[in-house]
């Protein structure tokens, strides 16, 4: 009698224990909101939940980049809409200032108003992002042009990579924009100033300022789309962050419902062994009084 007492007894305690470590494991799942909490707990649920978790750090960083590069060829296609609006007014002067109606008085004032836009003109060739300069390739710190329109810069891309096996550049070098020298788009513009100071007709400048029209254009058109490119991928990449957070989320979230009512489960299971190990612990005492 007392062999079976003390087995019944090993056995009601093996119970208690697993049951005590159900309802601890169990307490923890609500309390962290995650079925694994250890390695132990879901061991190959654990390496596929890391296997996610790298993917969506790596898609978190291809946005990040995406973000950069939209940043400056949203910067670079702002600048390039104020180049277009100056060299659309320099050539309306230039075509007006080759009518015969016009005089040294007249051409001497357009003459000022292009040397106006000539200095815009630079001075957006020579912009600045988070003090770096965007025309100048890698040379960031170099000043892209000088006081001459010569360009200091370099034909440096400078790119980041926006997905897996996937780089852009985010960057537009200064002599691809606007040339260089006498003949770049300022140096057209001096020209033209100079020029009308000299109450001379605009001449070849009203052909230069519609060719660099149609560069500072085509410029315009690769950086859309290249904006247009980094829409898309964007897009692609938020649509496989969701997938891999749903993917993740089945295996490491906890099912609060389910897991409340196994709890539930596991409570009404210990007071029912506590009520057996009372009464069984009583009766073997009485067997053993008697």
């Amino acid at each position: 009698m007392r062999i079976a007492s003390f087995t019944i007894f090993n056995q009601l305690t093996r119970s208690l224990n697993n049951n005590l470590r159900s309802m601890s494991r169990l307490s923890n799942m609500l309390a962290t909101g995650k079925k694994i909490n250890n390695p132990s707990d879901d061991v190959s649920g654990m390496m596929k939940a890391m296997d996610y978790k790298v993917s969506i750090n790596e898609i978190e960083q291809y946005r990040r980049n995406i973000d950069q590069a939209d940043e400056h060829l949203s910067y670079a296609e702002t600048t390039l809409t104020s180049v277009t609006n100056a060299l659309t007014r320099a050539s309306e002067l230039a075509i007006q200032a080759s009518t015969g109606t016009q005089n040294d008085a007249t051409r001497a004032a357009m003459a000022q108003e292009v040397a106006s836009l000539r200095d815009e003109i630079m001075s957006l060739a020579n912009s600045k992002l988070r003090n770096k300069y965007i025309f100048s390739g890698f040379k960031t710190d170099t000043q892209s042009f000088d006081a001459g329109f010569n360009y200091q810069g370099d034909s440096g891309e400078v790119n980041v990579m926006i997905d897996r096996n996937a780089a852009t550049a985010i960057n537009i070098t200064g002599e691809q924009v606007f040339g260089s020298g006498a003949t770049s788009i300022m140096g057209t513009l001096d020209t033209l100033y100079n020029n009308l100071l000299a109450n001379n007709p605009a001449g070849a400048a009203i052909d230069d300022l519609d060719s660099a029209l149609d560069q500072i254009a085509n410029v315009r058109a690769e950086i859309g789309a290249r904006l247009n490119h980094l829409d898309d991928r964007k897009s692609n990449l938020e649509d496989r962050d969701i997938t891999l957070k749903t993917y993740l989320s089945e295996i490491q979230d906890t099912d609060i419902a389910n897991t409340v009512s196994e709890i539930s489960k596991t409570e009404v299971a210990l007071q029912s062994l506590r009520q057996s190990g009372a009464e069984i612990l009583s009766q073997s005492l009485l067997d053993f009084l008697k």
